[in-house]
């Protein structure tokens, strides 16, 4: 009986010198939906974290009947409820036939990364990121997730479609990126179709912490040194997706496309990113996406 008191008494007297926020991982990834909420892990606050949505599911596939199909616009955010909930915003306009869009629920991947490693936030297709003080490029992995790409344009949408949109960076210097996000899209049946400026979330790791690389859908990728993939908070994102067809894009449409990533043994990942796209207002065909992914250590 004194024995087991006296481990209780020790694990107690533990438990007061290493608080919660100690147990907690450096990076947290999963899947959500919009409306949902994200929860900070057990003793730490939204305050100690860096997060990165990015679009998992978007669009929709109606076989035999998508000849007037289009997604219009899609748009992914999280934003803090409260001092350990974010509240996510993933959702995409879409219209089923020659007639207006109407906005659905959408999915989204997302990374929670210590702000002690990272930094993160949201900027416009053309506006350079400086980095965080005292730094240099060379010292942060960035990765770039499209934001929200796409019009809306009610009352008028019958015609509509996104064609396609990437993300992009390119360095400008040792203390800067450009952030790239464009969208082609198209008002009529006529193709009048324009490149417009989307939005980009990025994020920024430490190296020491993390790596990032780019794939195809299918792809597989491997861990880093002497580890497994349970050792890594992982996510993969699409960077390109659509076509362009110029001065034949009246009747084209993007119609919907979807990226995730699953384990594929002790030792790698594989990637799986695909969208539906429609010429000549017939079926829509599947194509394989443009990846990128990150990795951080837990």
């Amino acid at each position: 009986m004194l024995t087991i008191r006296v481990h209780l008494i020790l694990l107690a007297v533990l438990s007061l010198i290493v608080p919660s926020v100690a147990m907690a991982a450096n990076a947290v990834a999963g899947t959500t939906y919009h409306g949902q909420i994200i929860t900070a892990p057990p003793g730490t606050s939204v305050s100690d974290w860096n997060i990165l949505v990015v679009p998992r599911n978007m669009g929709f596939t109606e076989i035999g009947s998508e000849g007037d199909n289009a997604l219009l616009r899609f748009e992914v955010s999280a934003s803090p409820l409260n001092n350990v909930e974010w509240s996510v915003w993933a959702r995409f306009k879409y219209r089923n036939s020659s007639g207006s869009g109407t906005w659905y629920s959408g999915a989204v991947d997302y990374l929670l990364v210590r702000k002690a490693l990272s930094a993160a936030g949201t900027l416009t297709h053309g506006e350079n990121l400086a980095v965080p003080s005292g730094t240099s490029v060379a010292d942060w992995n960035i990765i770039v997730s499209p934001a929200s790409a796409g019009f809306e344009e009610p009352g008028s949408e019958f015609d509509n479609s996104l064609l396609r949109f990437s993300t992009s960076y390119t360095i400008v210097d040792n203390f800067t990126w450009q952030l790239q996000a464009p969208y082609k899209f198209r008002h009529s049946n006529q193709g009048l179709s324009f490149v417009g400026a989307g939005q980009v979330s990025y994020l920024l790791v430490s190296r020491d912490a993390s790596f990032t690389g780019s794939a195809t859908h299918g792809q597989t990728f491997a861990t880093q040194g002497n580890t497994a993939v349970s050792d890594w908070s992982v996510l993969v994102l699409p960077t390109s997706v659509g076509f362009e067809e110029v001065g034949s894009e009246g009747d084209n449409a993007l119609l919907l496309f979807d990226s995730t990533v699953q384990a594929s043994g002790t030792y790698q990942w594989q990637a799986f990113g695909a969208f539906k796209y429609r010429f000549q207002n017939g079926e829509g065909s599947w194509n394989g996406a443009t990846l990128s992914y990150i990795a951080v250590r837990n």
